[in-house]
């Protein structure tokens, strides 16, 4: 007797025990079948998009005509804004999605707590060519000589001018190779040419890091990353913020003022500058003056475009990372994608193959009313301009220390003799 509740124990247990791994087998199986993405509802670049979720409902048609059994799941509703925290929770709670989108802000501190798979591997099993992107957005995606990302869209800035203040002052809108003593110069004339009204050379919007970019400055030394201010390209880049701070007359100039038509030049964004160039936004600003845009100014041979690039990446924890690849793949190399997303969220693809197109320059021209003389041709020039970012874990703190003090060194008028101060400051305060 004992024996048979031993045997039919022992069978008990057996028969649970194939249970259970069927239960997990199955599991298993299903999260291979299901492919999480991490993505936010609002714009990258800060413009109206009232179709928030077509691009990935776009991507996710064409993806499940190859992949028929794979599921496709994302949490809608999360605004730009409460991303991060909602990506980071999800990380500490271990159930990060297998695909994320990352904004370029984001992207260094992510990718130096390791939450990204390498891509370099499978970019070399599937013969992706580095230059299938354009430069700059692919290395926004870089981390310690790993591809941790692809770009999936750019948003180049554009040096946006008034073209009638430029004809009224007599003065000759620059060329795309201007360099940052010609942009001083027009800035200069424009400021000393007011006659009735108040006129302004460019906005405040105008940084003091754009213009160490237009003299091609690298304000971090390689290795330990540490702050140098007292290079001669980054004398030139602070003497024209200087120059220019003190042509402004310590006004404030906004993009308010440049709507009435008082500045000559404002850098803008391309998804901004395609807004606000087109039918409806373009009628309620206060405007009547022709809008025409440029390459942002810099020497020869410099990469002097600021540059944001949203990207995607598989978290390195991921449950079905060939999926993930497989569907990154297609926001990023497809054409099809990459055009579609072009027309809908108002920045660049990330493409040259796409940019350089017909229909790019279609989709640039929709509902244009003002005259703006965008072409592939130029954005193509401007993106290949594209400067990239360093990357270090603390860059973000960094810049922001950086910007507080020379900001309020410039409003002082004393930035020339306090540089070697707040690089020895900003270096010894990160050395604690």
């Amino acid at each position: 007797m004992n024996k048979s509740r031993k045997r039919l124990s022992l069978i008990g247990l057996f028969l649970l025990l194939i249970i259970g791994l069927g239960i997990w087998d199955s599991h298993i199986h299903q999260q291979k079948k299901t492919l999480t993405i991490g993505i936010y509802t609002s714009s990258s670049w800060n413009v109206p998009n009232g179709q928030q979720y077509h691009i990935i409902d776009y991507a996710i048609k064409k993806f499940k005509r190859n992949h028929p059994n794979i599921k496709v799941e994302y949490e809608s509703g999360i605004q730009l804004d409460d991303y991060r925290n909602w990506l980071s929770e999800k990380i500490i709670e271990n159930k990060m999605p297998d695909l994320v989108i990352v904004p370029s802000h984001d992207f260094n501190l992510l990718a130096s707590e390791g939450a990204f798979k390498n891509l370099t591997p499978l970019m070399n099993r599937d013969k992706i060519a580095p230059n299938t992107f354009y430069q700059s957005t692919l290395q926004a995606g870089q981390y310690n000589n790993q591809q941790l990302a692809l770009p999936y869209e750019a948003n180049p800035t554009l040096m946006v001018m008034n073209k009638t203040l430029l004809k009224k002052l007599r003065l000759t809108p620059p060329k795309s190779s201007w360099t940052p003593r010609k942009f001083y110069q027009l800035c200069h004339q424009v400021t000393h040419k007011r006659k009735k009204g108040k006129y302004y050379g460019v906005t405040s919007s105008y940084s003091w890091q754009d213009a160490q970019l237009a003299y091609g400055s690298s304000l971090f030394a390689k290795g330990d990353n540490s702050v140098q201010l007292t290079s001669a390209r980054a004398h030139r880049g602070f003497a024209l913020s200087e120059d220019l701070t003190n042509d402004a007359s310590s006004d404030n100039v906004t993009s308010q003022l440049f709507d009435k038509g008082q500045v000559t030049f404002m850098p803008l964004g391309l998804a901004q500058y395609r807004t606000y160039t087109s039918y409806p936004f373009y009628v309620t600003r206060d405007n009547n003056f022709l809008w025409e845009c440029t390459k942002m100014p810099g020497t020869p041979g410099v990469k002097s475009t600021p540059m944001e690039t949203s990207m995607f990446a598989i978290s390195s924890k991921a449950k079905n990372s060939e999926m993930a690849w497989q569907f990154m793949k297609l926001l990023c190399t497809n054409k099809d994608v990459q055009r579609e997303l072009m027309q809908t969220n108002m920045g660049a693809s990330v493409l040259p193959s796409v940019i350089k197109s017909r229909q790019a320059q279609n989709i640039l021209d929709d509902k244009v009313i003002n005259y703006h003389n965008l072409t592939v041709t130029k954005l193509d020039e401007i993106m290949r301009s594209g400067a990239v970012n360093p990357k270090f874990k603390d860059y973000n703190n960094k810049l922001e220390t950086l910007d507080y003090k020379i900001q309020n060194a410039l409003k002082a008028g004393n930035l020339e003799t306090q540089l070697f101060n707040i690089q020895l400051q900003v270096n010894q305060s990160q050395e604690k």
